[in-house]
């Protein structure tokens, strides 16, 4: 699986995760990394669906599910998505890390339950329980 780490998420982000789940034959990457120039949100989803790769999208963006062309987008790309809680834009990035990596056997546990599309929201706790979200 690769993890796509959209523009409202730090790079660094992308590269502690990937850190940790390379060695698991998956990698993640920042959106800077797409071989794209300055997409918008429908323009890297087909670039995404286009690509045959299994993918999971991490992203601080609500409106992704809130704004009908990127739902639609989203939807039409058979993507998988994770939107981090609010609290991830106060927390430290040390602890965002952290708590990604503690949650990701869990997410990915997860995110091979359900078939795409769909969306889940991701606490900033440690122990947190997804949260399936509509669009």
């Amino acid at each position: 699986m690769k993890v796509l780490f959209d523009n409202c998420t730090s790079p660094i982000m992308a590269t502690t995760l990937n850190g940790f789940i390379a060695n698991e034959g998956h990698n993640a990457i920042h959106m800077r990394d797409l071989p794209l120039k300055n997409p918008n949100d429908v323009q890297w989803m087909s670039h995404l669906a286009r690509s045959e790769e299994e993918w999971l999208i991490i992203t601080g963006d609500q409106r992704i599910r809130k704004n009908k062309a990127e739902a639609q987008a989203f939807r039409r790309a058979n993507l998988r998505g994770v939107v981090l809680a609010a609290a991830y834009q106060r927390t430290p990035m040390h602890r965002c890390c952290a708590v990604i990596i503690h949650q990701w056997p869990s997410l990915f546990d997860t995110v091979r339950r359900f078939d795409p599309p769909f969306l889940l929201e991701m606490s900033i706790n440690f122990n947190g329980k997804f949260k399936q979200l509509s669009f």
